[in-house]
């Protein structure tokens, strides 16, 4: 499954007042973040990755925001093989640089009630893989192993689209639906320099989503459905198949300064065709998440979480990871600083797979 397919999980939209805004209320978000993975029996690798993400939101006018995000990022993949004397051998592969860059423009009318967005994906990063970076690339694009930074570059895109909100009694209903267009690139080059060229097929998708309030939270319920025309390599043609995915969140207060989160997705990939034209193996992919926050005084707060994902795709054996989590709050009004921390436990088909993963979430701004 090609990660771009299916980051954007649906939300719930909700129908709410926009405040005035100017440039004066711009905020900067910097989240530095480390994955890694030990992968045993009967393979012998490790995964890791460091990414430091950073995000700039200017409102220019009450109704319009632009968005801006790039990330620098280090993935190392490390492979222990034996001889024939029974002596282990380590491969590495590994790879670095700055990421695409990507720029949204959202534009509200009516109180939210119709919001335009535009975005341009500029080619900053590599989107070109070497021999020697191959290994690297193709693990942290895992859809079951999470990494912060799933690929470097993917070709200049653009997408536009909107969405509509609108109050129903008691509800909020919501509907979206964009286009996303990318232009051609070199996913590869052999150790020759002869480059592979590759057409991503267009996206077209469609959201729709509802949510009510629940104490003194919110329960939402979204579904998104992504349809992908052909892609093309080279001389060759073949499509990676349509997304179906269902959200449901729940989150609420246990009772003053405990809180609690629940969510639940599922991502259905439908059967596409390879290269040489035979059907593809359909997939799926369902996550649960639970999340409580404990909120203290001068804005310090505890959020402990536990996660488990499990991957199933036609011919292949069940995957299955799990993950306890913690996060730490500092929140003070214009400033809030997260770090956090995780660990994983699963199987990876016949592999057993433990992770670690941390994080330091800064914010500058609302």
């Amino acid at each position: 499954m090609n990660k771009r397919l299916w980051m954007a999980l649906p939300i719930a939209a909700a129908a709410t007042t926009l405040q005035a805004q100017s440039w004066r209320e711009s905020a900067v978000r910097f989240a530095p973040q480390s994955a890694s993975y030990n992968i045993k029996t009967p393979i012998n690798e490790k995964v890791s990755e460091t990414a430091f993400p950073f995000f700039v939101m200017v409102p220019i006018l009450p109704s319009l925001r632009i968005d801006v995000g790039t990330a620098f990022a280090m993935a190392r993949h490390e492979r222990q093989v034996a001889d024939s004397t029974g002596a282990f051998t380590t491969s590495t592969s590994e790879l670095s640089g700055m990421t695409d860059t990507q720029i949204r423009a959202n534009y509200s009318m009516g109180q939210d009630l119709i919001v335009f967005t535009a975005g341009v994906n500029l080619p900053t990063g590599s989107s070109t893989v070497k021999p020697g970076e191959l290994d690297a690339a193709t693990r942290i694009g895992s859809d079951f192993l999470s990494f912060p930074i799933s690929g470097f570059g993917s070709g200049f895109g653009m997408t536009g689209g909107f969405a509509i909100a609108k109050p129903a009694g008691a509800w909020n209903l919501g509907f979206a639906a964009s286009m996303r267009y990318a232009s051609e690139y070199e996913p590869f080059k052999d150790a020759a320099g002869v480059a592979t060229k590759f057409q991503p097929g267009p996206e077209v998708r469609t959201r729709i989503g509802i949510d009510h309030a629940l104490g003194e939270g919110r329960i939402s319920f979204g579904f998104t459905y992504s349809k992908f025309g052909d892609d093309k390599a080279n001389a060759a043609t073949f499509n990676t198949g349509d997304r179906f995915i269902g959200q449901i969140v729940v989150n609420s207060a246990l009772k003053s300064g405990v809180d609690y989160t629940v969510a639940v997705w599922n991502l259905f990939r439908s059967s596409g065709t390879l290269i040489n034209q035979s059907a593809s193996p359909s997939a799926n992919i369902t996550n649960a998440l639970m999340a409580f926050g404990l909120r203290g005084p001068w804005g310090i707060g505890v959020e402990p979480s536990v996660e488990a994902r499990v991957f199933t795709q036609q011919n292949a054996r069940t995957s299955f990871v799990s993950n306890l989590g913690m996060r730490f709050v500092y929140n003070r009004g214009q400033w809030a600083v997260v770090p956090g921390f995780g660990f994983s436990l699963g199987q990876l088909e016949t592999a057993t797979v433990t992770g670690f993963r941390s994080t330091l979430a800064v914010r500058v701004g609302y």
